[in-house]
């Protein structure tokens, strides 16, 4: 391959990552495997714009796809490019102030539990949707979406301290979580590890139910 020629492909990379609504569809898919509507449902993205960037998206083996019935459903091409986008978070958080400034500003109030004071008894939870997690969790957590949270929380039991968690450190999902868990007497903090994260890092991760 010529020098010219590696450049040009290393640049269709930064082409599939220059519109925002496609890097929110990449990460919707580092989390879960979706069809057109559940992105379009977890991304906010009208069906046809969803579409219109998943035809790039796959046409340059960044997304795959697999026929079910009567859908298609969308998944990452690998771990690789959960790795990308995580990168890409931290890099903007290293180049850019506005991001450092906004995960400053959610930190702000971020309960997040230090390692000499965490609980032995504390319970992982998972607050995102049940779909990303039976993709993938962190080992020993249990699923609690956010979704209807009041109601999914009765299976924590009462006096249980709580450890959550969500997509990835700029999610305040677990941050809600912890408020609503305050609000009904719990013990809870959030901790920025994720599923993303450990993926990037070649860290365990859990697919399916717990035991």
């Amino acid at each position: 391959m010529e020098r010219v020629r590696f450049y040009e492909c290393l640049a269709r990379i930064g082409k599939l990552v220059e519109s925002p609504e496609r890097i929110r569809i990449v990460d919707a898919l580092c989390q879960a495997e979706r069809s057109v509507e559940a992105l379009s449902e977890s991304t906010g993205l009208p069906v046809r714009t969803v579409s219109h960037h998943l035809q790039k998206l796959k046409r340059d083996s960044f997304v795959v796809s697999r026929k079910d019935g009567r859908f298609v459903i969308y998944s990452v091409a690998g771990k690789d490019i959960v790795t990308f986008i995580e990168h890409m978070k931290l890099l903007s958080e290293s180049i850019f102030p506005e991001m450092a400034a906004y995960l400053d500003q959610l930190r702000k109030n971020r309960r997040i539990p230090h390692r000499e004071t965490t609980p032995a008894n504390a319970l992982l939870i998972d607050v995102r949707p049940e779909e990303e997690y039976l993709e993938a969790h962190i080992p020993g957590a249990v699923s609690v979406p956010f979704e209807n949270f009041e109601e999914n929380m009765n299976i924590i039991p009462e006096g249980t301290p709580v450890i959550a968690y969500c997509r990835d450190r700029f999610c305040d999902i677990a941050d809600r979580a912890v408020a609503v868990l305050k609000q009904n007497g719990y013990r809870a903090w959030r901790i920025e590890d994720s599923v993303s994260a450990r993926v990037a890092g070649a860290e365990p991760v859990t697919k399916g139910k717990e035991n």
